[in-house]
């Protein structure tokens, strides 16, 4: 028959094997959860490398595609601006000729732009004063 003395020793040597599993257990759970951490920081780090990268990409990529078309939008416009300019010179000539062939037309054509645009500008703020007769 086992006696109490040695059935405390038993329980003692059971909690101490316990114990020492328990830490061992601990030790286990912090080590993996450290080399989790470090995993993770890693990857984290790798992922912000890679989108400061897109980013950048991206970045360069946007700035020569707008570059291309103000590019061909500079072209086009000073294209048109040369056309302008060239049918421009073509009608100021065509207008002289015209002043120079018909002087009176001319000045009447004038007179009338102006009297028109006269009359448009001061039809805006209108001066008519209205008398009632209260007799």
């Amino acid at each position: 028959m086992t006696n109490a003395y040695e059935t405390e020793s038993n329980a003692r040597a059971a909690v101490r094997e316990a114990g020492e599993t328990f830490r061992d257990a601990a030790a286990d759970v912090g080590g993996e959860t450290k080399r989790a951490a470090k995993r993770a920081k890693n990857s984290a780090a790798a992922a912000s490398g890679a989108l400061a990268e897109a980013a950048t990409t991206f970045a360069r990529d946007a700035r020569a595609v707008v570059g291309d078309k103000v590019g061909k939008a500079r072209v086009q416009a000073e294209r048109q601006y040369g056309r302008i300019k060239e049918q421009a010179k073509v009608r100021a000539e065509e207008a002289d000729v015209f002043v120079h062939e018909r002087p009176y037309i001319a000045l009447g054509a004038a007179a009338l732009a102006g009297f028109l645009i006269g009359h448009l500008m001061s039809s805006s703020r209108s001066n008519v004063v209205y008398l009632r007769d209260d007799r």
